[in-house]
Order: C-alpha cells, then sequence, then structure tokens
C-alpha cells in the first residue's frame, strides 16, 4: 500500500512531529510512505527523510499560487498512491490536497488527520468538512480525543466518518534519552529544572507562566531554572518579556529544538500553561521521560491524566496556583516520584506503536 501525507510546511510541531512518527512506523507494516508539504520544508524535514519517507516540498510558491494544484496532481499521478492523509490545516492542505486528489483521477482514499477543535483559533470550520464530504472529496476524519468527537458531531459530522485514534509518542526514546548539557544554560548546573514544551500560539498561556516564575523567584534565592522549548519562544518579544519582569536568571527560552527528549532527561519536571488543548503530545513525552507533571486544568486533560494521580492539575489563567503546583513538586520529592512513576505506566496506552497499529488497520480496512 502507498500513502502520502500532505501539509502546510513541515516545521516543529505536534502534528508535524507526530506524522514523522506515524510515517516512520507505517512502513514497518509495510505501507509506503511519502509526504507533500506545500510550503517551505522546515526544520524537521531531514527526519522525514532519515526515516525514508520521500519528501516533496515548494509546491505552492505563494499564497494565491495557481499553479500549485497541477504541480501537486503531478506529483500524485507520478507516486500513484492508495490513500491520502490531509494533516490539520484546514485551508490550503485540505483545498490543494483533498481537490488534487480527486483531479488525479486515481480514486485514492481521503483521510483528515485533525489536531484542531471547531472552538479553536482556527474557529469552526466544520462547516467546510461537510461541504467536501458532500462533494466526494473527504472520505473519512481521524479524531486525537473523545471531546473533539463531540463537537465535530454536534455540528453535523456523521460519527460513521469518524476514527478516534489518539496521538501517540515514541516512548522508548524518551524512556532511554540520556540528559542533554552541551547546549543548555550553563545555570542549571546546580539547581531545579522545570520545562515547558510549547510553540507560542494563541492557545499557550506564556504570560501566566511568566508571572508563576517571578512568585517563585521571589520565593527563593535559588529559583528553578525555567527552559522554554518551542517555536518562537526565543523571540525578541519573548526575551523582552523576561527581561521586563527581571526573570533573565530564571526563564531560558530556547527556541525550537530537536532535541527534546534530551531536554527532558535533564528536566526535574514539565510545566504546560494552556488555555485550550486538543490531545497534547508534551505532556505524554514527559510521562515517557519519567517526569512529573503540572498542567492547566482544562477539559482535554481530562482524557490524559487525573489530577494527583499521574500529574497535578492547576486552574488555568491563576499564576499563583502555577507557582504552588511547581513548588510543591520541587518540594516534595517523594511526590515527584509517585506522580512520575504512575505517569510512566499510565503513558503505555498511548504509545506510538499503539497509534500507528490502529492507522494500519484503518488504511487496511
Amino acid at each position: 500500500m502507498r500513502v502520502t501525507m500532505v501539509l502546510c510546511n513541515l516545521g516543529v510541531g505536534g502534528a508535524e512531529t507526530t506524522a514523522l512518527g506515524l510515517a516512520a512506523s507505517l512502513q514497518q507494516h509495510g505501507v509506503e510512505v511519502s509526504a507533500i508539504a506545500l510550503r517551505s520544508e522546515g526544520k524537521i524535514a531531514p527526519a522525514y527523510r532519515q526515516a525514508g519517507v520521500e519528501l516533496l516540498s515548494g509546491l505552492q510558491k505563494h499564497r494565491l499560487d495557481a499553479l500549485a494544484l497541477p504541480r501537486l496532481v503531478r506529483q500524485l499521478k507520478r507516486t500513484k498512491p492508495d490513500a491520502m492523509i490531509v494533516i490539520d490545516a484546514f485551508r490550503n492542505s485540505m483545498f490543494f490536497g483533498l481537490v488534487g486528489a480527486k483531479l488525479s483521477g486515481l480514486g485514492l482514499r481521503t483521510i483528515l488527520w485533525s489536531n484542531s477543535t471547531p472552538t479553536g483559533q482556527l474557529g469552526d470550520f466544520t462547516p467546510r468538512l461537510r461541504r467536501y464530504i458532500r462533494l466526494g472529496l473527504l472520505d473519512e476524519i481521524v479524531l486525537t480525543s473523545l471531546r473533539q468527537m463531540e463537537q465535530f458531531t454536534s455540528r453535523g459530522i456523521s460519527a460513521d466518518r469518524i476514527s478516534l485514534i489518539h496521538n501517540g509518542v515514541d516512548i522508548e526514546r524518551f524512556a532511554l534519552a540520556k540528559p542533554g548539557e552541551n547546549s543548555l544554560p550553563q545555570a542549571i548546573a546546580d539547581r531545579p529544572v522545570v520545562v515547558q514544551v510549547a510553540n507560542v500560539v494563541p492557545d499557550k498561556d506564556f504570560d501566566a507562566l511568566l508571572q508563576a516564575c517571578v512568585i517563585l523567584a521571589g520565593q527563593s534565592a535559588r529559583p528553578p531554572c525555567v527552559l522554554l522549548v518551542g517555536r518562537g519562544t526565543d523571540s525578541l518579544e519573548m526575551r523582552s518579556k523576561i527581561d521586563q519582569l527581571g526573570l533573565g536568571e530564571v526563564v531560558f527560552p530556547l527556541g525550537a529544538r530537536d532535541d527534546v527528549p534530551e531536554i527532558l532527561a535533564r528536566a526535574d519536571l514539565l510545566v504546560l500553561s494552556t488555555r485550550s488543548e486538543v490531545f497534547n503530545v508534551s505532556v505524554l513525552e514527559a510521562m515517557a521521560s519519567g517526569l512529573a507533571v503540572v498542567a492547566s486544568d482544562i477539559p482535554a486533560f481530562d482524557e490524559m491524566f487525573a489530577d494527583d494521580q499521574q500529574g497535578l492539575k492547576v486552574p488555568p489563567g491563576d499564576a499563583q496556583a502555577l507557582a504552588n503546583g511547581i513548588g510543591r513538586l520541587l518540594r516534595e520529592p517523594g511526590l515527584r516520584a509517585r506522580l512520575a512513576s504512575a505517569g510512566q505506566k499510565h503513558v503505555q496506552q498511548f504509545s506510538q506503536a499503539a497509534m500507528t497499529q490502529k492507522f494500519a488497520k484503518l488504511l487496511k480496512h
């Protein structure tokens, strides 16, 4: 079987990284995978090629590029896939992918893999999905959480079109990673390390986290080092905020990184300050790494872990509560170890292998 994945680009993001893991694993199930990045390749493009995925990028030269569609059709006719998986970009990727699949005349099966909700930052895209289904352009939708499924079906998407497949992580890779030191701030040598892995997007609440860091810095002469990992965390705007709050020796913005397992292996705990999630991968990666987690108490995490069992939950947007949660885990190593151990067992159900088996079954059904 041949499958083509269509993405907007290959920047460092949860959907792109999870798709990479799926592409690599599907090939072990006898599925030949290629990928099309409509825009630029992005930072993780080499990892796709290292995984043996044939990659074509740059089909869309600019937003209104009328030639992008015929370029994509030519590529599909060359590779002749049996199925297409469109990765979570509801404008360019979905339009070009689904229309290109139809124009190719190959009769390939079309699947949208969505990591977004119709109540999130993209707005309500379900009318567009219903239109694509009605026109015979979209066959199936893969969703990653029960809450997401409820939102789709309540907006008129038939449950018969939907498959629920939780995101999965490469548990062994994170569990066996060795601490990285060379490219990390020297300040972490003798201080506790807290990590947030998140891109700077509207749903992530960096302001609450920074205010929590101000509180923690005022409580101790030896506050933890807080590492911000993700696209946009090393921007001039973020650095300016950190400096204005006097956190230059507390918060260290690292930007997008490809050594997240090694960074987590050096950390004492993971924090995630957020307003909205679907099925967050960084929390799963932290659990696989053997870290305790403190995260905002939002509905998405109800499906992922229980408060005071596999992690701690705090009210979203509450900097004091977030600081209290971080401080508690750092002060109580026994609690930290208990939550970390329970999380590492709990995350086994969200493995990359389990995700891949479900996708392989779906594709071969």
